[in-house]
């Protein structure tokens, strides 16, 4: 089964400096909400490092164990740049800050056994290399998107999809047997579906009241048009979601090495 090479690149993405308020194409809830999802990015990816080097001492694998290393050293790269991201947005109005504890509040709560921690961060890892493919095949994503916000997203998407079963494969390795294993991923997956989409929707809301923008009904039909319709992110990958709830499913099974290198290309990444 083929894989991608897991580089991190230590780039830099210049954010502030001015109001960039609707830079998703002039488009408040769009930006809200790609916005309220950078917010989890920071306190999460420090979540899913911890979960993975967990484990490390269980991998016998050289191969593997380089790409622990990589996954680690982007993973601590893309929570450098969203605090970057996310300190600039808070220009644009929000409590990026308090915003930022709700989710930290919700992970005090989850099941603390290493093991259930590293099944959440497979189900994590998985919503963000199907999202990260979705955005990279679909070049009029962002069309319209100011430059430098579309770049890290873009380069975020990257590196997602380049280490997208790192986790997986050290779950494979130290993971319950049986149905045992099978139910824990399962269960793990349905906390990251409801964290996810409820942190982020949430999120999105709390930036668009504070920013002027939130319009009640027009807000939640744009939202929805955004996510369902056009670009209609969550309807084009609830294919590759539901994959994830096969027995034998492994995160490369959807082999998009072919889209990443062509972007690695156009980005100069």
């Amino acid at each position: 089964m083929g894989k991608l090479d897991i580089k991190a690149r230590n780039l830099k993405f210049s954010l502030s400096g001015e109001d960039k308020r609707n830079w998703f194409a002039g488009n408040p809830v769009a930006t809200a909400i790609m916005d309220g999802s950078s917010i989890l990015f920071p306190v999460g990816e420090t979540y899913f490092i911890n979960a993975v080097v967990h484990f490390r001492d269980r991998i016998e694998d050289p191969q593997l164990l380089a790409e622990v290393t990589a996954f680690q050293q982007q993973e601590g790269i893309h929570s450098r740049e969203h605090r970057r991201y996310n300190n600039a947005i808070k220009a644009f109005g929000g409590d990026v800050d308090a915003l930022e504890q709700r989710l930290r509040d919700e992970i005090a709560t989850w099941d603390d056994n290493p093991l259930f921690k590293l099944a959440v961060t497979c189900a994590f890892e998985h919503f963000t290399a199907i999202l990260a493919d979705d955005l990279l095949s679909h070049p009029d994503f962002m069309a319209g998107a100011d430059p430098e916000f579309s770049r890290i997203w873009h380069w975020h998407a990257i590196e997602e999809a380049e280490h997208k079963s790192v986790a997986f494969d050290v779950w494979n390795k130290v993971k319950p047997e049986g149905f045992k294993g099978y139910r824990m991923r399962v269960r793990a997956m349905a906390l990251a579906t409801r964290v996810f989409l409820g942190q982020t929707n949430y999120n999105a809301g709390a930036l668009l009241k504070a920013r002027g923008e939130a319009r009640g009904w027009r807000s939640l039909a744009s939202a929805l048009h955004f996510m369902f319709v056009k670009p209609g992110t969550l309807r084009r990958t609830l294919g590759h979601y539901l994959a994830y709830f096969k027995p034998g499913f492994h995160p490369w099974q959807h082999d998009n090495r072919a889209t990443v290198e062509k972007y690695k290309a156009v980005y100069e990444v």
